[in-house]
């Protein structure tokens, strides 16, 4: 059985390309960013459902992808000051705290006292 993200994921990252064009074309910043962080998020997802390899490179191009989105995201926020922009950002922020905090509290409230 095909997963979704094998079958869709290839058709994600033309969209975000796609999406990338018609904001450079249209000279629509927002839309050139969301459109690049849709290109970098999909294959990022993409590559990591499809390819099975723990190969350092591979994780290594997921992390670098990753971090792309999050960079273009708040590249955008700053030039053009939008408020969808600021709030994505602020929402992302918001998840890496919340999952840094609960990384570091989960083993300390599991752990057995002694």
């Amino acid at each position: 059985m095909v997963k979704w993200r094998e079958r869709w994921g290839p058709l994600e990252v033309i969209l975000g390309f796609i999406l990338f064009l018609s904001g450079f074309l249209s000279e629509n910043i927002v839309t050139m960013v969301i459109g690049l962080v849709l290109t970098f998020a999909a294959a990022s997802a993409t590559l990591k459902s499809s390819i099975r390899s723990d190969h350092i490179v591979k994780r290594a191009l997921e992390v670098v992808l990753m971090f792309l989105a999050f960079g273009v995201i708040i590249y955008g926020y700053i030039v053009t000051r939008s408020l969808i922009l600021g709030a994505i950002t602020l929402f992302i922020v918001v998840i890496f705290f919340f999952a840094f905090t609960l990384s570091y509290l989960l083993p300390r409230i599991h752990r057995k006292p002694t």
